[in-house]
């Protein structure tokens, strides 16, 4: 098969997982499709035709990369990821500026609890990799926040900051909540126990002087969180996502909800105190009836573990950054878009530009896979 035509429909089977994959009932058909799709490509590989004196073995590299609930952001960009880094047996050889993946691996998505559950899950190698949002990040590698009285996590290393995401603080429409200080006498989910969202959201609520033990706080995951803001169970719920984000577009069309602004001197106080923070501006226009506003960002990070075999991260590196794989890179979407036409000189400085983006402010180290690419790349990233 073609290997573009391949990585499509990859990519579009992760998609409608996605989609698919919130009912309870879909999550037990999903795995047993995953199950029998697993096992009849082992019995391909390992109980085919005895292979011919001159034939070599074809074999194939499972990695897993962990991400987030089955219909959050973090598992449709986790099957982007398995897209671009993927190229099994028989995808056929990389067409000259087509998509290329690392022969002979094959990425597999896995849903988890979050960013949280996410590093202890690489940290003990369940995992071989995951997306991690940036401020956990740097809990997990000093031993605080939610990682506070236990050892820090020494072993997660990184490969590329992956894009940015935006906090966004939606509220009911009719709630009265126009800043996150009006949270005290109102219902709100933080996120999914175990989720990076949940932790961004205590910071900032202790931010603006807001002690969460006082507050009238759920922890769901986002679809969730939806369901109760829409069904009056809730007035407001947090969520970690790139802007614009589908879901929160979906409820802004509906005209029932205002997006509340994170901003002002708490703001600037967790930017100066969270290098992992920076502020970001969402336009007039990306939210239906919403007005612009200000708010924060952070960095997904996809990470793996330290002991991660070298060669193993170096080609994934080197994949992500192929030509070919730009349009599936998420971070490329905040790039400028390229001419129309053919321009060489403008490809390279975009890529360029998209590996910068991919080393800058990292939380903790580059893995050496990751490190030797940047660094023939011609790319110093800081502190490494």
């Amino acid at each position: 098969m073609n290997l573009a035509n391949w990585r499509n429909r990859w990519a579009a089977l992760q998609v409608a997982a996605t989609e698919w994959g919130a009912h309870p009932l879909a999550r037990w058909v999903i795995g047993g499709v995953v199950a029998g799709l697993i096992a009849g490509v082992l019995v391909l590989l390992y109980w085919r035709a005895p292979v011919g004196l001159d034939e070599e073995t074809e074999k194939v590299t499972f990695f897993q990369i962990g991400t987030g609930a089955s219909d959050g952001p973090y598992f449709a960009v986790g099957g982007k990821l398995a897209a671009i880094v993927s190229r099994p047996p028989d995808a056929g050889r990389c067409e000259p500026g087509g998509p290329c993946g690392v022969e002979g691996l094959l990425a597999v998505v896995k849903s988890s609890a979050g960013s949280v559950a996410n590093v202890r899950a690489v940290s003990a190698r369940h995992f071989e990799s995951a997306l991690v949002q940036s401020t956990t990040l740097d809990q997990a590698f000093h031993g605080t926040g939610a990682f506070r009285g236990e050892k820090p996590f020494g072993n997660l290393r990184a490969i590329a900051s992956i894009y940015h995401e935006a906090v966004h603080l939606v509220a009911s429409r009719g709630a009265n909540i126009h800043s996150v200080a009006d949270l005290a006498k109102h219902r709100i989910s933080i996120g999914a126990k175990g989720s990076g969202t949940a932790e961004v959201a205590l910071d900032i609520l202790r931010a603006y002087g807001l002690n969460p033990s006082r507050l009238d706080i759920v922890r769901e995951d986002p679809a969730r969180a939806e369901e109760m803001l829409l069904t009056n169970q809730i007035d407001a719920f947090f969520l970690v996502a790139s802007a614009p984000s589908d879901e929160v577009a979906s409820l802004a069309s509906r005209g029932n909800i205002d997006i509340v602004p994170i901003d002002g001197e708490p703001a600037a106080k967790l930017i100066s105190a969270h290098r992992q923070f920076r502020a970001l501006h969402i336009p007039e226009g990306a939210y239906r009836f919403n007005p612009a506003i200000d708010t924060l960002a952070l960095s997904a990070v996809w990470i793996c573990n330290s002991a991660a075999d070298e060669t193993l991260v170096y080609e994934m590196t080197r994949a992500l950054f192929d030509p070919g794989n730009r349009d599936f890179l998420p971070i490329s979407q905040e790039m400028p878009p390229l001419p129309p036409k053919h321009d060489a000189a403008a490809e390279a400085a975009n890529r360029l530009l998209l590996m910068k983006s991919a080393v800058e402010d990292l939380p903790i180290p580059l893995h050496p896979g990751a490190l030797r690419f940047y660094r023939e790349e011609g790319i110093a990233p800081g502190g490494s």
